[in-house]
């Protein structure tokens, strides 16, 4: 019996209403600290002050000098190891302010002045994902509400307040960042690229936070969902760590990935704390085939897992190297979710 390797969507729900709860994984206050920050080149012009802060009493500052060249430093967050399976959050606090001197005739922050959010996950380079910018000598304390937020994607956004001086009462002083970061990576470092020009332009920040997101509320926790090819059939396999008033799941297939007709309908546990394992084999099938499933719980809302995909009767590629998500080689008899690279350069997560 050969336990064929396939491709895995991870639970994505589709059309189900789930609410989140976020758990504080790693942070920074300036004062208090597990996840040790600092700036990266300690330049003349950043440095740490109590004259306003979230978390009391210090704030993490650049400021501008006056000399109209460009003064720059990162606030490096170093590496953190996260679960791979889980959406992660990272928060921080912007201030822009006068307060090295607030008489200068420069004083506020300008287009060129700005803060970048940038990003490594698994080790690899960093990339600016979001720039928060000035405009025409604006300023915003810490009591600004409001929020610039997205989720990684490769690609810079920019926020910028729509007008100049005091943005606080205007609400559109960018206090709150957020980066959200998607599931499938293993470990997340965040430098913050801070820059401004003049004297009297400052940045102030505090409270920089990593938060890990979990769905609450979920009638069924899988651990597996998986195909074997046996004999003249494909197994597929389900696994449930917990249920909660799950009331029945139907497995589904199709040929193209996007046409998708019932195959199976299973009642479920109901409700269950112990590990449970659902089968069903499938004797209707094509060189591909892909399956999803549906979990329905009592009052009928539904969460869908997958798809995987069985292919039969093609060449597979040599497998060169097998990785974990920690990052540790593995050999053919681990089980869990891996990372496989084959010989021709290309690698891809699965089951096995």
């Amino acid at each position: 019996m050969k336990k064929f390797i396939l491709t895995l969507l991870l639970t994505m729900s589709l059309g189900v209403c789930t609410s989140q709860t976020q758990s504080l994984i790693a942070s920074d206050y300036i004062e208090s600290f597990d996840w040790s920050g600092a700036w990266f080149f300690n330049n003349p012009t950043t440095d740490y002050f109590t004259d306003i802060s979230v978390s009391p009493a210090a704030s993490a500052v650049i400021y501008g000098t006056g000399n109209n060249g460009r003064e720059e430093d990162w606030y490096s967050l170093p590496n953190v190891t996260v679960d791979g399976f889980k959406e992660h959050v990272f928060k921080m606090r912007l201030a822009a302010q006068t307060i090295s001197n607030p008489t200068a005739n420069t004083a506020g922050l300008d287009g060129g002045d700005y803060v970048d959010i940038q990003l490594s996950t698994n080790g690899g380079g960093f990339v600016s994902e979001m720039r928060i910018k000035g405009f025409s000598n604006a300023t915003w304390d810490y009591s600004s509400t409001a929020l610039a937020s997205k989720t990684s994607d490769g690609s810079l956004t920019t926020f910028q307040p729509s007008s100049g001086g005091d943005r606080n009462n205007a609400g559109d002083g960018y206090s709150y960042i957020e980066l959200t970061i998607p599931a499938g990576v293993t470990t997340i470092a965040i430098d913050v690229y801070c820059r401004v020009t003049r004297s009297g332009e400052d940045w102030w920040m505090d409270n920089f936070e990593l938060y890990e997101i979990s769905p609450t509320g979920l009638p069924v926790e899988l651990s597996a969902f998986e195909s074997e090819i046996v004999d003249s059939h494909n197994l597929i396999t389900w696994v449930t760590q917990s249920e909660s008033n799950s009331d029945y799941f139907v497995l589904e297939t199709s040929y193209d990935g996007i046409t998708w007709s019932n195959l199976n309908t299973q009642q479920a546990a109901g409700n269950s704390n112990e590990e449970i394992t659902y089968r069903y084999y499938d004797n209707d099938f094509n060189e591909l085939t892909y399956y999803r499933l549906l979990q329905v719980d009592i009052d009928g809302q539904q969460e869908t897992f997958g798809p995987i995909v069985v292919t039969r009767g093609s060449e597979e590629k040599e497998v060169i190297k097998r990785i974990n998500l920690s990052g540790q080689e593995v050999d053919e008899n681990y089980n869990g979710m891996v990372i496989l690279f084959y010989n021709n350069g290309k690698f891809k997560r699965i089951y096995q």
